[in-house]
């Protein structure tokens, strides 16, 4: 008769920790870097319209200077979609990475007593 397997609780939690920890951190990374690229471009067109606006090109062309801020405005929503999409992405990466760790120590005890798997569950 096979020795009864357990499941590691305080290993099962300190990996399940780790993997959305590192997955988490992985989206941020993305989504940082993509929020740098655009930033500067962003602020550099906010300060021009700005600046056009009470002392330049802009200041008595108020079509104009509304043409530049719904421009401006297009490239924030872009980003915000972007961002939008690239958590989901994470949000997916997680899920994954915490069931991949619970359900492979459920596996784990189970597959030691009737050698079957408890499928994973689908998002």
């Amino acid at each position: 008769m096979a020795a009864k397997v357990e499941l590691d609780i305080k290993a099962t939690e300190a990996a399940f920790v780790e993997a959305i920890h590192k997955e988490t951190k992985k989206g941020w990374n993305n989504i940082s870097g993509l929020v740098a690229a655009q930033s500067k471009m962003m602020t550099q067109q906010a300060a021009w319209i700005a600046e056009s606006s009470a002392y330049g090109a802009l200041k008595d062309d108020p079509d104009l200077r509304k043409m530049f801020a719904d421009q401006l405005a297009s490239s924030v929503e872009s980003l915000s979609r972007d961002i939008a999409a690239l958590s989901i992405l994470t949000v997916e990466q997680v899920w994954n990475a915490a069931v991949g760790v619970l359900w492979n120590a459920i596996n784990k005890v189970i597959a030691s007593a009737t050698g079957g798997l408890l499928a994973l569950p689908v998002l």
